[in-house]
């Protein structure tokens, strides 16, 4: 008996990797890139169903539906949080206003809590979602509803 309290300690002890969460997200930034966006990418939404796995991502009152994938990734990243929850989308490519995401994928951003979540461009690699730069498109939301 004495072992098992033991290891449940232990499973709640280590860091947790900041989970994606359902909600509605407005445009906060772009990363990685110098200059502003269009106003049709500030005006951009993305909506998350983490049960169901939908993301709906609105540009212009057009919006397109995909998939998370099911199974999750982690980004290494966070200092105190250790990790960010990361996943695929089920399209090759996305067009958010002038910029084209290849590969993209939703993760949740540092620290837990922020209410931010990063649509990016990939592939995952073997730390998960690649650093925002020049060459790796980053765009940032921020939650609006739960």
């Amino acid at each position: 008996m004495r072992g098992g309290i033991f290891l449940v300690v232990l499973a709640g002890c280590g860091p947790q990797a900041v989970p994606l969460k359902s909600g509605v997200y407005a445009f906060e930034g772009l990363r990685g890139r110098e200059g502003a966006p269009s106003a049709t990418v500030k005006a951009s939404q993305l909506e998350l169903d983490v049960l169901t796995r939908e993301v709906k991502l609105t540009v212009s009152s057009a919006t397109r539906k995909f998939f998370l994938s099911q199974d999750s990734s982690v980004t290494v990243g966070c200092e105190k949080a250790g990790a960010q929850d990361t996943r695929t989308l089920d399209a090759p490519n996305v067009q958010l206003g002038e910029f084209l995401f290849d590969t993209p994928l939703v993760r949740a951003d540092c620290p837990a809590g922020s209410g931010v979540v990063v649509f990016q461009q990939g592939p995952l690699g073997n730390e998960g979602a690649p650093a925002c730069s020049a060459e790796v498109l980053c765009v940032s939301y921020r939650l609006l509803t739960r």
